[in-house]
């Protein structure tokens, strides 16, 4: 049987089954609405043709999990743009997949409960639009031996809809942070006040994930982050001296070098983040009565000269 024909086989069997449908969970906040899609049994079912069919994953997770999700996010399925990211692949490990799943089985209520809670929280504190919240087990392949920088369990995909990735083993707080920070995300977005990446500077990359962290921890004020918050002090006086000679740089290369770092130049991973949290929270001590809603409006620049981290150190 030529590759053609098999994966016209895993095509038809999948149009074949009964997929199921998936009714969100709404989350109301006075105004705003939250639909809550859950993917377990759409893994369920990918599980179910990977097995018939292991040499068709592609076209078996796209009719189960991703165009699914396509529809429930954007009313249509948009080709390849969010299925070429990382955390769309389809999962090879099936064996570990269906571990995670019967573990996670006992864990949906709880964990819905959480996210419920965590964007009731959010939207109190800032309200927005109507939004929507897409849960899926996490890829095997991209959890095991990760750290928590490494692996965060969400994103913020538009202003407007929010991927969360959850293992049988996460913490309800670290969900809820990260729902927080994803949250401020997304807002951000929808009030115009975060750039287009594509044209953002390095210091705009670095405010904007500050404010989202300043954001969850204003919600979560005992959750700690240790390795955001430079505890092991990864940012040395000759990074940050880089950092602001390069703050203006709109160049993929520049971000690159502080967000998965530069041997080179000694450059440490994640540096956009570390550096962004601490120019937010030298804003904030230095402007404790400005709320939420003031200070997502401030430009990076405005951000940056009001935390005073760009005046030299003192000795």
């Amino acid at each position: 049987m030529t590759d053609t024909a098999v994966k016209s086989k895993a095509v038809q069997e999948v149009e074949n089954e009964q997929l199921p449908s998936i009714e969100p969970a709404v989350v109301e906040v006075e105004n705003q609405k939250f639909d809550l899609f859950s993917y377990y049994s759409s893994f369920d079912h990918y599980i179910k043709l990977a097995k018939k069919n292991p040499d068709s994953l592609e076209e078996s997770y796209a009719q189960t999990v991703t165009e699914p999700f396509q529809m429930n996010a954007f009313g249509e399925v948009k080709g390849k743009k969010y299925a070429d990211y990382w955390f769309f692949t389809p999962p090879k490990d099936i064996i570990p997949l269906q571990s995670e799943l019967q573990a996670l089985s006992d864990w949906e209520e709880p964990l819905n409960t959480a996210i419920e809670e965590a964007l009731k929280k959010s939207a109190e504190m800032l309200p927005g639009s109507d939004k929507t919240v897409h849960v899926f087990p996490a890829n095997p392949a991209y959890t095991h031996g990760k750290t928590q920088e490494l692996n965060p369990p969400g994103v913020a995909l538009e202003q407007d809809v929010i991927a969360l990735f959850v293992t049988s083993i996460i913490l309800e707080e670290d969900l809820q942070h990260t729902i927080a920070h994803e949250y401020f995300h997304m807002i951000d977005m929808e009030r115009g006040t975060a750039k287009n990446s594509i044209s953002s500077t390095l210091l705009e990359v670095a405010v904007m994930e500050g404010k989202a962290e300043a954001f969850a921890k204003i919600i979560y004020p005992e959750f700690k982050l240790d390795w955001m918050a430079n505890a092991d002090g990864k940012i040395t006086e000759q990074t940050k001296t880089l950092f602001l000679k390069e703050k203006d740089s709109a160049e993929v290369e520049v971000w690159n070098d502080f967000y998965y770092g530069n041997a080179t130049t000694k450059v440490p991973s994640f540096s956009t983040h570390i550096i962004g949290y601490d120019i937010m929270q030298k804003f904030l001590k230095q402007h404790p009565d400005v709320p939420v809603e003031e200070w997502l409006k401030l430009t990076a620049e405005e951000i940056l000269a009001g935390s005073g981290y760009a005046k030299p150190a003192s000795n």
